[in-house]
């Protein structure tokens, strides 16, 4: 009876180790939608806030963040598609979408004013920076298998709706023995849009408006290209090679520019014990200054590897990526960074699954758990993600995401 359970379940493997693709397709026609939204950061736990009484202890926190920034960092996004996969060598999926992702970070040595005041004749600068983009973006992805070798293409259409340049916000202090202290800030923020901003809350929201809009985003598209090439190395393991180029980039033609400011000054702190100190403060904004601008931006270049390992059948799939990008290619903002993804996929009888996984991408760790439940015509997949700038307070719930997606066909 043994040996015979043992055999029946050593078929079981055998049977399930076919090779396949990287990514599963379960219906010939397919229409989607999903949506998903996240923010974080890199230190504050939501344990630390979910109490009766709130303290925040800053001391501790410009101790724990020494050599760190403070960031706070946030994604939304929303993807519809239609599939046809009508076979192996040909698959079509057509997508439309909108993309949204920013971060503001604050230098740790702000914390450290805060909670340890002035020290005399001393003279330091506080950086804040803050970055965002919003796209709108379509294209589709046509998949084909010659020989071996599964090939992908993915042309994109994008739009850039909205974009702030990293941006570098300063505070000064200096103090000397005299008792003179003296704080200085200085916010400059330039938002480049795709209409312009002067007045929009004033403009009639008519037909004629949304036809300008629409031109304007047209005139002003962006393109790139992403390939892909994979191939089965085994009956249990694929292997794929990708990019994405940026080729034309997105314009945004309006500026708005905004100035916000504040000085404070103690002239004789000494004098506070007998009454005889003096000080003055200001601050305030600059009014807005909106021009005509022309801004061009890429989406990111990236480079990297893919796999899809089942080491016991289509029911258990091990999903590594690892790749190189690089913000705001051809540029002076470029930013080079690494990212990975680790997920474990599990399905029984394809009906309903459960998915793990972890990772570091856009400059964020990200951990999530999702499920599954496809009825074949109609299919539902959710999860919920903890995440952070910080590896190690990500597990914490330093943020929190959530996703979910409805796929439809037969």
């Amino acid at each position: 009876m043994k040996k015979t359970t043992i055999i029946c379940f050593l078929s079981f493997i055998f049977i399930s180790l076919s090779s396949s693709e990287i990514n599963r397709y379960n219906r010939k026609i397919e229409f989607g939608v999903e949506a998903e939204g996240g923010f974080s950061n890199n230190y504050i736990k939501a344990t630390d806030i979910l109490v009766k009484d709130l303290v925040i202890d800053i001391a501790k926190l410009a101790d724990d963040l020494y050599g760190k920034d403070f960031v706070v960092d946030f994604n939304v996004g929303a993807k519809t598609w239609l599939a046809l996969n009508f076979s192996e060598k040909f698959r079509l999926n057509f997508f439309w979408g909108v993309d949204a992702s920013g971060y503001s970070s604050i230098s740790q040595n702000f914390f450290d004013l805060l909670c340890k005041g002035f020290e005399v004749n001393s003279s330091e600068t506080i950086d804040v920076k803050l970055f965002g983009d919003v796209y709108a973006l379509s294209g589709f992805t046509f998949k084909t298998k010659i020989k071996d070798y599964g090939l992908h293409f993915t042309p994109v259409l994008f739009t850039p709706l909205f974009h702030v340049n990293e941006t570098k916000a300063t505070a000064r202090y200096t103090s000397n023995e005299e008792g003179l202290i003296r704080a200085e800030a200085d916010l400059p923020l330039s938002i480049y849009s795709i209409v312009d901003l002067d007045g929009i809350e004033d403009n009639v929201k008519d037909s004629a408006f949304v036809q300008d809009m629409v031109a304007e985003i047209i005139k002003n598209t962006g393109f790139d290209f992403t390939g892909e090439i994979e191939r089965p190395f085994s009956s249990s393991f694929d292997l794929g090679l990708f990019t994405r180029i940026p080729i034309v980039p997105g314009r945004l033609k309006y500026k708005a520019y905004k100035r916000y400011w504040g000085v404070f000054e103690q002239k004789n702190a000494l004098g506070l014990l007998n009454e005889t100190n003096s000080y003055t403060k200001e601050y305030g904004d600059d009014d807005a200054v909106y021009s005509r601008v022309t801004k061009t931006v890429h989406r990111p270049f990236v480079l990297g590897l893919e796999g899809a390992w089942r080491p016991f059948g289509k029911w258990c799939t091990i999903l590594p990526k690892v790749n190189l990008a690089v913000r705001n290619p051809y540029s002076d903002e470029a930013e080079v960074y690494g990212e990975y993804n680790l997920s474990a996929d599990f399905r029984l009888l394809n009906v309903v699954g459960l998915k793990f996984a972890t990772a570091y991408e856009n400059l964020i760790f990200k951990h999530s758990m999702g499920f599954m439940i496809n009825a074949h015509v109609l299919e539902i997949d959710a999860g919920v993600q903890t995440r952070g700038a910080d590896f190690a307070r990500s597990f914490g719930v330093t943020g929190f995401a959530a996703y979910v997606g409805l796929k439809a066909g037969f």
